[in-house]
């Protein structure tokens, strides 16, 4: 697809979309920065086992948060839950600028700025993902996600790569520029986005008139599965901004290789922004000819193993095939798992629903932050045997979500055929 014809698309987007877009790459840009790094600022200032303790408190207030912020999102409005939240998020981010620029490193007011952060972080998310879905169709989804994915990823490894040569010497300035993006991202958004109401997204989103009893009978299970699958993915994400980096922060240099571990890092974000800004096109094109199972499947598959090469190997050149993977792996089964959760949530309780994925997300997170504690313990090769048994069973886990998809469609395409006969 040509340049004019990405332009074209993109242009075709709500305008709630498009505005959403260009402030989700200034705010992933900002926050990469310094939050890739966290986990490793604050073992090199407090100890492994200290920061093990505070990723899980503050992975109990971010399911505060997600859950407090779905129900907001539905009753207050998805445009007033991210407004509050990104202000709040940019005060905590200068709280941390504060304390962090003192020759003095005062661990208990940086903690609880970052716990505020976190809090107030995991109660936009769900409203971020309603408002998306309310400003969106159906057949329009799956190439939004992709924009989405693409955007992100882009800003992420940028923010990485600067976070990788300028947080360890000069952190504070860092953390001052990500608060004033996060207040400037909440008056953008007051000016430019305006919140969907409820008849409207449901309207949009094109589900046949009755299908709350529909959603009874399957979602409980669908939903179920779709909960597990979440857990898997963010014990494994998060192990790159935790263990592994920390692992790879450990170990570099390597032999004759003069590259400190911080920079590797960046430099496996970097690759990662490469591939996806290269590779994006080509991955959603090859995906139209695949099946939706066969793309949810073989993405899966090459990015569960990409974190098993993380996790086993520390050359350079075997940590980028490993990041290779799991770059190539999310670009083509993200998008399809994104489209099947959107159409299999009710339109009047989706900040509900998605604050419930962000929560199993967050306990993900915390349970990704126990490997920690147990590298310790553990050797790398069993580390990296549990997270093959995890491969194994997250992708057990989305070949029956998809079969519940699969089964929920047809369902309603009868029920459709039903109506339109007796009509």
């Amino acid at each position: 697809m040509s340049e004019e014809k990405y332009m074209k698309q993109f242009l075709s987007f709500d305008v709630t979309i498009r505005v959403r877009m260009l402030l989700k790459f200034f705010t992933v840009l900002a926050h990469t920065m310094v939050m890739p790094y966290t986990v490793v600022y604050f073992a090199a200032k407090i100890g492994p086992s200290l920061t093990t303790m505070m990723i899980i408190i503050i992975g109990i207030i971010s399911i505060i948060g997600y859950l407090l912020g779905g129900q907001a999102a539905d009753r207050i409005g998805r445009k007033r839950v991210i407004i509050t939240s990104e202000m709040m998020t940019g005060i905590g981010f200068l709280i941390v600028y504060c304390f962090d620029s003192l020759h003095h490193f005062y661990a208990i007011p940086i903690v609880v700025a970052f716990s505020f952060i976190y809090f107030f972080e995991s109660a936009s998310n769900p409203a971020y993902s309603a408002l998306i879905i309310d400003a969106s169709n159906e057949k329009d989804r799956k190439i939004i996600y992709t924009y989405f994915m693409w955007i992100t990823s882009t800003a992420f490894a940028g923010g990485s790569l600067l976070g990788g040569f300028f947080f360890e010497n000069h952190s504070s300035m860092l953390f001052f520029i990500v608060g004033l993006t996060s207040i400037l991202s909440a008056v953008l958004t007051s000016l430019l986005i305006k919140d969907i109401p409820l008849k409207a997204a449901d309207a949009i989103t094109e589900l046949p008139a009755a299908p709350a009893k529909k959603l009874s009978i399957f979602a409980s299970q669908l939903f179920l599965f779709l909960c597990i699958g979440q857990l898997l993915i963010n014990i494994l994400k998060e192990q790159f901004p935790n263990y592994l980096s920390i692992r790879i922060v450990s170990k570099y240099p390597v032999g004759d290789i003069d590259i400190s571990g911080y920079k590797m890092i960046g430099y496996l974000n970097l690759e990662e922004t490469i591939i996806i800004t290269i590779a994006a096109g080509f991955i959603f094109k090859l995906t139209k000819r695949l099946s939706e199972k066969m793309s949810l499947m073989l993405g899966l598959l090459l990015f569960v193993l990409g974190y098993i090469c993380l996790s086993y190997f520390i050359h350079p050149a075997l940590l980028m095939l490993g990041m290779l993977f799991i770059s190539a792996g999310g670009l083509i089964y993200l998008p399809t798992l994104q489209a099947i959760t959107a159409k299999s949530l009710p339109a009047h309780s989706r900040g509900k629903h998605l604050s419930v994925l962000g929560l199993v997300g967050a306990v993900g997170g915390m349970i990704s932050s126990l490997f920690i504690w147990a590298m310790a313990y553990i050797p790398e090769i069993g580390i990296t045997f549990i997270f093959v048994g995890m491969g194994i069973f997250l992708v057990g886990v989305y070949w029956r979500v998809y079969h519940f998809a699969y089964s929920e469609n047809v369902q309603e395409r009868v029920e459709k055929k039903t109506v339109f006969s007796v009509e």
